[in-house]
């Protein structure tokens, strides 16, 4: 039988594989950023028009799971972008009621342009490896990613009670 590998007594952000996965992802992130300082958009704003090449029309809601970024945030980048005609707002065409975002043309050659950037960040940073790691790290985040996703689709959705729970206003920064 199979020992678990993580116990309470042993549990150690430096082993963390959640830990060091968004650690990793801040970092990135943070460097990314800055090697498109001198770029046309933001790596934020490379983000969002990279998951909009992933659906041909998608939600709100939808792009907001998918980036990770919080809708406050979202409508924020979708407004610059709009502005700057790399996207637009579409109503859905068999629920008016609803609006989508899709990419546009230029939005999709400022996308271009940007990959150049991040792939010279990701050879950079996959320079120490030899191909067959590489290949090896791949597949188990490809792992991990799945696992994740079955994960998520078996937990049930939070209940949200309105009645105040105890400890939630200390928890929330609020009267205590």
């Amino acid at each position: 039988m199979n020992h678990p590998h993580y116990t309470i007594d042993r549990l150690e952000p430096e082993s963390s594989l959640g830990f060091l996965v968004k650690r990793c992802g801040v970092l990135m992130t943070r460097i990314a950023e800055r090697r498109f300082a001198a770029e046309p958009i933001s790596f934020t704003q490379w983000i969002v028009l990279a998951n909009l090449t992933r659906f041909e029309h998608v939600s709100a809601t939808t792009l907001s799971e998918e980036t990770g970024y919080d809708m406050g945030a979202l409508t924020r980048i979708v407004d610059g972008l709009e502005k700057d005609d790399l996207v637009r707002r579409e109503r859905c065409k068999h629920d008016r009621r609803a609006v989508e975002i899709t990419i546009t043309p230029e939005g999709r050659r400022r996308l271009h342009g940007g990959k150049r950037v991040l792939v010279d960040l990701l050879n950079e940073l996959a320079a120490p490896y030899t191909g067959r790691e590489l290949e090896t790290l791949i597949g188990l985040l490809q792992r991990m990613l799945r696992r994740l996703q079955e994960s998520e689709a078996q937990s049930p959705a939070p209940v949200v009670s309105k009645a105040p729970q105890p400890g939630a206003a200390h928890r929330s920064g609020g009267a205590k």
